[in-house]
């Protein structure tokens, strides 16, 4: 069997935050993970589903190498991302894209189209200078978009145009990797399903792994083959997306299946109860103040995720009863 591509073991992100003013310097950690263990394999498509403030984008920017683990480790093949060199951290950036979900933002509107997929190619050295103009009409045709728009500012495309244009630089450098953040978010309905379309085209054809954030379920289901729900830093749940869109077995999975979101609302779990603060966490579940099935034994243990199956695990200690 084939190493895992990436590898996150007991990963945690801390950030302190200090009082203002001279009369208060006290600091306090803020916990955005906490304990992650997550293994993906190549050819995976991953979506990390949860509310705003579960950890989602943090565990991106770790995965990417952005920030580093306040504890853990997050290991690319058999390496430590915090001890590659040079030239490893080079190799890396090649082959692990990310998308952003700003992407007209990410984009110099200074440069033409035609220069910003030509900038991936010429940093990594792909191919002769000659050969690029070829290559950057190739990347446009394979994502849909006519080679007349490769001299245009990314300021004069719509909203559709430039995520496509998003997801052909990501591909100009052969990527074994791409990890996207909240991709299709604000574009219309028919934009939106061309570029899923799109995405799971390329993961199929390619055999690129994919890791979506998304905060609708509709999305994961359709693009990734696997999901992890995230809350307040720390997976809930994971396995296979059909079983756990078809069978939730932990209470906080099943309260946003319940409250599946209408397009591009975004994802909230209709549950009573407030979500805890990061900074102040529960003893216990950190989920018992929102769990409609809430225990005693809930207030005083918490719960790590376990296996309940082969390639589904859940972290409760009175795991939802499959139907």
């Amino acid at each position: 069997m084939q190493d895992p591509v990436f590898s996150l073991l007991d990963v945690e992100r801390s950030y302190e935050l200090r009082g203002s003013g001279w009369f208060n310097r006290s600091s306090r950690q803020l916990k955005a993970l906490d304990g992650v263990r997550l293994e993906l394999q190549r050819g995976d498509t991953l979506a990390l589903v949860g509310e705003s403030g579960s950890g989602k984008s943090t565990l991106i920017r770790l995965m990417l190498g952005l920030e580093p683990a306040s504890d853990g480790r997050v290991l690319y093949g058999q390496r430590d991302l915090a001890q590659l060199d040079a030239a490893e951290r080079k190799r890396f950036a090649r082959e692990v894209a990310f998308i952003y979900q700003n992407a007209r933002g990410s984009m110099n509107p200074r440069m033409r189209i035609a220069d910003i997929l030509a900038e991936p190619i010429r940093l990594h050295g792909l191919c002769a200078e000659h050969e690029i103009a070829a290559r950057v009409a190739a990347l446009l045709d394979r994502v849909g978009l006519p080679a007349g728009l490769l001299q245009r500012f990314p300021g004069e495309l719509s909203g559709g145009q430039v995520r496509r244009v998003a997801i052909a630089r990501a591909l100009a450098a052969e990527p074994e990797v791409i990890m996207a953040d909240e991709s299709v978010a604000g574009l219309d309905v028919s934009v939106q399903a061309q570029v899923l379309n799109l995405l799971r085209d390329l993961c199929r054809e390619s055999g690129i792994t994919l890791v979506f954030i998304t905060h609708d379920l509709g999305v994961a289901s359709y693009l990734c083959d696997k999901i992890a729900v995230l809350y307040l830093g720390r997976i809930v749940e994971q396995g296979p997306t059909d079983a756990i869109l078809n069978t939730p077995r932990h209470p906080y999975t099943r309260a946003l299946l319940q409250a599946f979101p209408r397009f591009d609302v975004p994802l909230k779990a209709s549950l009573s109860g407030e979500i805890p603060s990061p900074v102040n966490l529960p003893q216990g579940c950190r989920f018992a103040g929102r769990c409609p099935q809430v225990q005693a034994a809930c207030r005083a243990t918490d719960p790590s995720l376990t296996a309940l199956e082969a390639d589904r695990q859940v972290a409760c200690l009175f795991p939802v009863t499959a139907a």
